[in-house]
């Protein structure tokens, strides 16, 4: 049942519209004053409002230009009832986004007619809207599809041949490749591990269950360890990382997230620098627990107009077969959501070359009171004094 919202300050004619309406099968709300409308409008979200022009403040055009400036009304059919036929009335009032304007004295059936009308286009509208947005989303599956399965495909390859010959060489006695075949594995093996938890890692962003447990970052551990990983990935791009570590950082955040986070700051920088240029990371206090870390890439400068675009998730892949670079598109949104997800921020600021990326995390405590209370649960009391 489709619910219609009539607006006038002639008392006779909003009863007489109610009651022709409400026999046409509608749900109708009605209102004699605009303010009491405008309310009315983002309370019950009728399919679409009938409104007289002529009423005290606001008036019908003031009421529809206040409805179009709030993204809770913007959307909702429009059509105009009013005794004036000025042809700049009309104009005025289609111009503001009315979709019908209907003078008075009027036919009843041709008001029902109209609203049968507006609301026949806007469900055909909402129709070819999903239509394309469904023909929108068979693409983008297919391309999660298709990337995904290369992603996955192309680590496990090399980890399964080399293992293989390694295994060839070791029984044939030569032994001297051992070395390289098992760091060829190894390497796979955590490229495989970070798409494994950039998986899980989305669902608790789309479950909103990110972990934002706060403890003590180890710098050798947390920081170092991941971004060593990522440089060895791209060895052959022999691409100098310059990393500098401000005295006085004290970082408290959930530990897997914040290595992740710089994992991919750090992995998308290399990605896209040129071989043989220089990568710069910039770690910096933000009070206690926080910190501020700047991750300088030198690749081709992103246009300002694309600065958001690219923390959509799989903004990537939707580019295609046409994309010059790998991956799964999801690494700033997941670094991203992870400064959010502790009160922070992650954005690119205007640098001198390539690209800057600035990750933000506030100030913090370690998270006792909900270490004491998981340890107990796993192991009854917690054994750790009070810090």
């Amino acid at each position: 049942m489709k619910t219609i919202l009539l607006i006038d300050d002639e008392e006779n004619l909003l009863l007489g519209l109610k009651a022709v309406m409400i026999k046409a099968g509608y749900t109708v709300y009605a209102a004699s004053r605009g303010q009491d409308g405008l309310s009315l409008a983002k309370e019950h979200q009728p399919d679409v409002i009938v409104c007289d022009v002529m009423m005290p403040p606001p008036n019908g055009f003031q009421l529809k230009k206040m409805m179009a400036d709030d993204p809770k009304t913007d959307s909702i059919p429009f059509i105009f009832l009013t005794a004036r036929t000025f042809d700049q009335d009309k104009i005025a009032g289609l111009t503001l986004g009315a979709d019908d304007y209907i003078t008075k004295p009027f036919n009843v059936d041709e008001l029902l007619a109209r609203v049968k009308a507006v609301l026949r286009r806007t469900e055909n509208g909402r129709q070819r809207g999903l239509q394309e947005a469904e023909a929108l989303m068979d693409q983008v599956r297919a391309s999660v599809a298709m990337n995904l399965s290369h992603e996955f495909r192309t680590p496990l390859g090399i980890i399964l041949t080399s293992l293989d010959l390694a295994i060839q060489q070791r029984f044939r006695g030569r032994d001297e490749d051992l070395d390289w075949f098992l760091k060829a594995s190894l390497n796979s093996a955590q490229q495989l591990s970070m798409l494994v938890n950039d998986l899980i890692l989305l669902y608790d962003i789309d479950q909103n269950q990110q972990n934002t447990f706060r403890r003590a970052i180890d710098f050798r551990f947390h920081f170092l360890n991941p971004i060593n990983k990522v440089i060895e990935r791209w060895v052959d791009k022999n691409q100098e990382v310059d990393i500098k570590i401000d005295e006085g950082v004290m970082i408290f955040a959930p530990e897997l997230e914040f290595s992740h986070a710089v994992s991919h700051l750090v992995d998308n920088a290399c990605k896209f620098s040129p071989e043989k240029t220089c990568i710069s990371i910039h770690l910096q206090p933000n009070g206690v627990g926080g910190c501020i870390l700047t991750v300088t890439d030198q690749g081709p400068a992103i246009p300002t107009e694309f600065h958001q675009k690219i923390f959509e998730r799989y903004y990537q892949i939707q580019q295609g077969s046409t994309r010059s670079f790998g991956g799964m598109g999801v690494g700033l949104t997941i670094a991203r959501a992870i400064a959010e997800a502790g009160g922070g921020s992650l954005d690119i600021v205007p640098s001198e070359t390539g690209n800057t990326f600035r990750f933000i995390y506030p100030p913090g405590t370690v998270d006792w009171d909900t270490h004491r209370s998981l340890h107990a649960r796993l192991s009854g009391p917690d054994p750790m004094v009070n810090p």
